[in-house]
């Protein structure tokens, strides 16, 4: 008997294409939805700025281990050199191995640093 009731079918009709307040945007999930994409575009967005601060970390450390080096490369070489405190054999198979370390993080440093200008 509702069946055959015309306006009871417009009303069915009209409720199935998202007329009824039932269906509105104000008390369905469409909302939700909207604040989950949100919430993940946030989180897609997290990795980078926390890849970002990693790699900041990374250039402090460098640069701390570049002045170590550096130390031992100059600084340390030059005194022992100066007060003539290490045999030339001894200081030869001391730094034969230190210079080409130091030479190495002088270029990384100057990449790292170069990639993060650009990031």
């Amino acid at each position: 008997p509702l069946g055959s009731n015309p306006a009871f079918q417009v009303n069915l009709n009209a409720a199935s294409q998202g007329s009824s307040p039932l269906l509105s945007p104000v008390l369905s999930d469409a909302g939700g939805a909207r604040i989950e994409e949100e919430d993940e575009m946030k989180r897609k967005r997290c990795p980078t700025d926390k890849a970002y601060f990693i790699a900041k970390e990374i250039l402090a450390t460098e640069r701390t281990y570049l002045k170590d080096l550096e130390v031992i490369t100059v600084w340390f070489r030059s005194a022992v050199i100066k007060e003539n405190a290490m045999p030339e054999g001894l200081m030869t198979l001391l730094f034969s191995n230190i210079d080409p370390i130091y030479e190495f993080h002088r270029g990384f440093l100057k990449e790292i640093e170069q990639r993060l200008s650009l990031w």
